[in-house]
């Protein structure tokens, strides 16, 4: 047995105003809802529209990480001009020293991975990610250069955005590619 609901005066159709105002709530949350289908989320407005993503002005991109007693901490440098250092940092307490190589990245590779850190919203992103009062464990600061910008990121095991997850992982498999030579000597500390 189907209930009618009798129709509000001056309403067109059997359902009058309920019918309008229903198909007006969805159409206005389906609006909403396409907003939440940008690339990245949390992206900047420039990548959920579609715009192409300013990188030009990028000129480095480094990652350092390291953790309290760990064998290996490490400084990889990635350069618009296609040139690429990685610095196996030595400790003191451990007797080792510095160890650099340089290799190089191609142009579009580089580009990828400040496109991914544009689009991310790398440069909106906090300065520090971590949980309250930890203060051992694996670290790592990602920094980009722009311009007379320089902005860093530090965080403390996972913490963070999955935006900065992807920055990372892109360019652990770009270091994976580079063919990297030892420079000598090494470098005492």
């Amino acid at each position: 047995m189907a209930i009618r609901h009798p129709p509000i005066a001056g309403s067109a159709g059997p359902e009058g105003l309920r019918g309008r105002h229903w198909r007006a709530v969805v159409g206005i949350a389906l609006v909403l809802l396409g907003g939440c289908a940008s690339p990245v989320a949390g992206a900047p407005a420039s990548a959920k529209a579609g715009m192409p993503l300013n990188i030009e002005g990028i000129q480095e991109i480094s990652l350092e990480r390291s953790c309290f007693g760990c064998a290996g901490p490490s400084l990889l440098v990635l350069r618009r001009d296609g040139s690429a250092s990685l610095t196996q940092t030595g400790q003191a307490r451990a007797g080792s020293e510095d160890r650099v190589a340089h290799g190089t990245l191609r142009s579009e590779d580089f580009d990828r991975i400040a496109r991914l850190a544009v689009a991310g919203g790398f440069f909106e992103m906090q300065d520090v990610y971590q949980e309250p009062g930890l203060q051992d464990g694996a670290w790592s600061t990602l920094r980009v250069l722009r311009g007379t910008q320089d902005k860093r990121v530090f965080r403390r095991e996972d913490a963070g955005p999955a935006a900065l997850n992807e920055i990372e992982s892109a360019i652990d498999a770009l270091k994976a590619r580079i063919s990297f030579a030892p420079a000598s000597p090494p470098v005492s500390r």
